[in-house]
């Protein structure tokens, strides 16, 4: 039997994640290692529930290699009942330009359809602005933004070929 569905006319989503609140900088701890806070820890369980709602379940996540990432990755991944073979750190994603994450997702095999990116200020507000050309500022921490690829492959993605769906955070459903 063969597929009617070609690979190249699949929908994609591309979900741009900034990771929750972290710690900060203090005496000779290194950027890579600060912690989520207990505010962060929330805030990413706020967000992977907000996903669930929407019946999102992506078919990869990929955080930067930074703890605070990973751990905001992990929680949403736990809430989403993503497998942890599914989850997937990155050191192209830590303190990078737009230019790497691009690379990045330019690399993404064609047969998978819905990503969710896991990574650090200012990247990717820049990056969620320069894919939809919207205007999005400063995504707070655990800021989402989903993104529907207009391209017509990962390899063609660039400059506005995405639209901007969805832009949320936690304190939008926060009870307060």
């Amino acid at each position: 039997m063969v597929s009617n569905q070609n690979p190249q006319s699949m929908q994609r989503s591309l979900y741009i994640m900034r990771h929750a609140q972290a710690e900060e900088v203090h005496g000779d701890l290194h950027d890579k290692d600060r912690e989520l806070t207990a505010k962060g820890q929330q805030e990413a369980l706020i967000m992977g529930t907000q996903l669930a709602k929407q019946g999102f379940t992506p078919d990869y996540i990929y955080s930067s290699v930074a703890n605070r990432t990973k751990h905001t990755a992990s929680l949403v991944s736990d809430v989403l009942k993503v497998s942890s073979t599914n989850v997937i750190e990155e050191e192209e994603l830590y303190n990078s330009s737009i230019r790497s994450y691009l690379s990045f997702i330019n690399q993404i095999d064609a047969s998978i359809r819905t990503v969710l990116l896991v990574g650090h200020n200012p990247t990717v507000s820049y990056l969620a602005e320069y894919l939809s050309n919207a205007e999005i500022g400063s995504m707070p921490t655990a800021g989402l933004c989903l993104l529907q690829i207009t391209a017509s492959s990962w390899g063609d993605v660039g400059k506005d070929s995405a639209t901007l769906l969805e832009f949320i955070y936690p304190e939008q459903f926060s009870r307060g």
